[in-house]
């Protein structure tokens, strides 16, 4: 297993690139490691509701809407 003495030296540099769309001029980053959560809860609903005949369900998923699918499919 390497050690930290077998690496090169080397040195980091921070590059900041400010955008003009905002007043404070900073992007967004923390929203990245949201992103596949969604898919992945539509998908689990879209599988708990599948034995009532739902094959899709459009978001955002409220409770109302989740109730209204189940009343209108048979098999409830």
């Amino acid at each position: 297993m390497p050690k930290a003495f077998h690496f090169p030296w080397f040195e980091t540099e921070n590059t900041q690139t400010r955008t003009p769309v905002n007043p404070l001029g900073v992007k967004g980053v923390g929203e990245a490691g949201t992103i596949g959560s969604t898919p992945a809860v539509v998908n689990s609903v879209i599988d708990a509701l599948s034995p009532f005949g739902v094959r899709h369900v459009d978001m955002p998923l409220k409770p109302e809407k989740i109730w209204k699918i189940l009343k209108q499919h048979p098999g409830n």
